[in-house]
C-alpha cells in the first residue's frame, strides 16, 4: 500500500472513476476530460493497493471567516473509497495523509461535509457549523415594511462581477463560518451559472454594490407555479436587504414558495409577519484544527474579552498540537503558546468545535470532550470563541 498523488493519466482516470462511483454516478468516460481539467493535482492524494486506486481525496483552498478574519482553510472535496475496498480504513488513511500538507501550505483549519461522521471524528474532525435551508411563503416577503424608500435595483451583468465579489466578502466577514472564496471557487461553483440565475443588485458609492441577491426558479408546473431558491443575499445596509427580499417577493403571484440558505436564526426570520417558516435542509458540517497555535493567531476574538487559560490538547494525529498550552485573548487577538499548567483538557475534536464557535465549554464538557478547569476557565473559553452558530451558504 502507498499513499501518493496519481502520476499517469490512467491513474487519474481511475481515481476519477472512484469519485463517480462513490457519489452514486455511473462511470462516464466522456466526463473524464472535463473532470480532470478541474482537478487540483497538487492537492490530491490517493491510496494505492497493488497499483489500484482504493481511495482518493482532494482538498480545495478556502478561507473561513471567524471573528471577522479569514482563517486559511482546506476543504475536503471530494473524498471517496472504491466499493470493493471499503471497510478497511482507507478513507481514514487518505484523509489524515493530507494533514502535514495542509500545515505546510499554511492552511491551519480543515473542513468538510461528512458522509460518515464517525469516520471523520476518528481523525479529529468535529461538528462545527450548519448549512440550513428555510422555506417560506413568498407572499410574506411583500409584507416586510421598509423603514425608508425602496432602493433602486437593477439586473447585474458580467461587468459587475468584481463588485459582486467585493460585496460578498464584506458580508461574509460579518457572518461566522462563511467561506472566503478563492477565484477558483467563484469560477467553478458560482459564476459558471451566472447566465442561468437571476442576479439583481443595488448600487452603492464609488462603483461598489450596496447589496445583491442571487436566485433561481424551479421548473414551472401548470398552470403558473414555480418555486424560488435564493442562493445568497448580501447587503451592507438592512434597508438594502429588505429591498432585495421584496424584489424576490414580487414573484409571489406565481412563485408561491421561496427557499433560502443561512443559519438557524437568519435575520429574515425576525422580519417575517408569521412564524410558519419550515426547515427543508439541516446539515452539520465538520472542522478540524490542523495547526492550533497558528489557527488561534489567525482568528479574530471579541474585543471586550480579556484573559488567559491553560489548555492541554490531545491530538493523536498531529503531534505538533499535543501538549500543554496557554491561551491568551486580549484586544481582539489571541495567542496560543507552549507551556502552562494545562488545567483544561481538550481533545482536538473538542477544540475544533470550540474554535469555530459552534460549541460552548459546557456543551463540550457534557459531551466528554472537555474536562478540568474552573467555572471561570469555562466562561472565558465560551466568551472568547462562541458566537451565533457558524453557518455556510456554500456546499463544497
Amino acid at each position: 500500500m502507498e499513499v501518493r498523488a496519481p502520476q499517469t493519466e490512467e491513474e487519474w482516470q481511475e481515481a476519477d472513476a472512484v469519485f463517480q462511483r462513490g457519489f452514486g454516478l455511473f462511470v462516464d468516460t466522456d466526463a473524464f476530460e472535463r473532470n480532470l481539467a478541474r482537478q487540483m493535482r497538487d492537492r490530491y492524494l490517493a491510496v494505492f493497493l497493488d497499483g489500484r486506486v482504493a481511495a482518493a481525496a482532494q482538498v480545495r483552498p478556502f478561507g473561513m471567516f471567524l471573528g471577522g478574519r479569514s482563517v486559511p482553510m482546506g476543504g475536503y472535496s471530494p473524498v471517496a473509497v472504491a466499493p470493493e475496498f471499503r471497510g478497511f480504513g482507507h478513507g481514514t488513511r487518505v484523509t489524515e495523509a493530507h494533514f502535514s500538507h495542509l500545515r505546510e501550505r499554511g492552511e491551519v483549519l480543515a473542513g468538510l461535509y461528512p458522509a460518515s461522521t464517525k469516520l471523520y471524528r476518528g481523525v479529529g474532525f468535529e461538528v462545527a457549523g450548519v448549512l440550513v435551508q428555510h422555506s417560506i411563503f413568498t407572499r410574506h416577503l411583500n409584507q416586510i415594511r421598509p423603514t425608508v424608500a425602496w432602493p433602486t435595483e437593477r439586473r447585474l451583468t458580467d461587468d459587475d462581477i468584481p463588485a459582486i465579489k467585493a460585496c460578498y466578502r464584506r458580508t461574509a466577514q460579518r457572518n461566522q463560518g462563511w467561506l472566503d472564496r478563492p477565484d477558483s471557487w467563484w469560477d467553478q461553483a458560482i459564476l459558471e451559472n451566472f447566465a442561468k440565475e437571476h442576479w439583481y443588485g443595488v448600487d452603492g458609492d464609488g462603483g461598489e454594490l450596496a447589496g445583491y441577491v442571487r436566485y433561481r426558479h424551479a421548473r414551472a408546473s401548470p398552470p403558473y407555479s414555480y418555486g424560488i431558491t435564493v442562493n445568497e443575499l448580501c447587503a451592507d445596509d438592512p434597508d438594502v436587504a429588505i429591498g432585495l427580499w421584496k424584489l424576490v417577493g414580487s414573484s409571489s403571484s406565481q412563485g408561491h414558495t421561496t427557499k433560502f440558505l443561512g443559519g438557524h436564526e437568519h435575520p429574515l426570520l425576525v422580519l417575517l409577519p408569521e412564524q410558519d417558516a419550515k426547515v427543508e435542509l439541516d446539515i452539520r458540517w465538520m472542522a478540524r484544527v490542523i495547526d492550533a497555535s497558528a489557527a488561534v493567531a489567525a482568528r479574530g476574538f471579541p474585543a471586550a474579552v480579556t484573559g488567559s487559560v491553560g489548555l492541554e490538547l490531545r491530538d493523536p494525529q498531529c503531534d505538533w498540537n499535543a501538549g500543554s498550552w496557554t491561551l491568551t485573548v486580549e484586544g481582539g487577538t489571541g495567542t496560543l503558546e507552549k507551556g502552562g499548567d494545562g488545567d483544561v483538557q481538550l481533545t482536538i475534536n473538542g477544540f475544533s468545535s470550540l474554535f469555530t464557535g459552534y460549541a460552548t465549554a459546557e456543551t463540550l464538557r457534557m459531551a466528554g470532550l472537555l474536562s478540568g478547569g474552573s467555572p471561570r476557565d469555562h466562561d472565558l473559553l465560551t466568551a472568547a470563541f462562541s458566537t451565533a452558530t457558524p453557518s455556510i451558504v456554500d456546499f463544497y
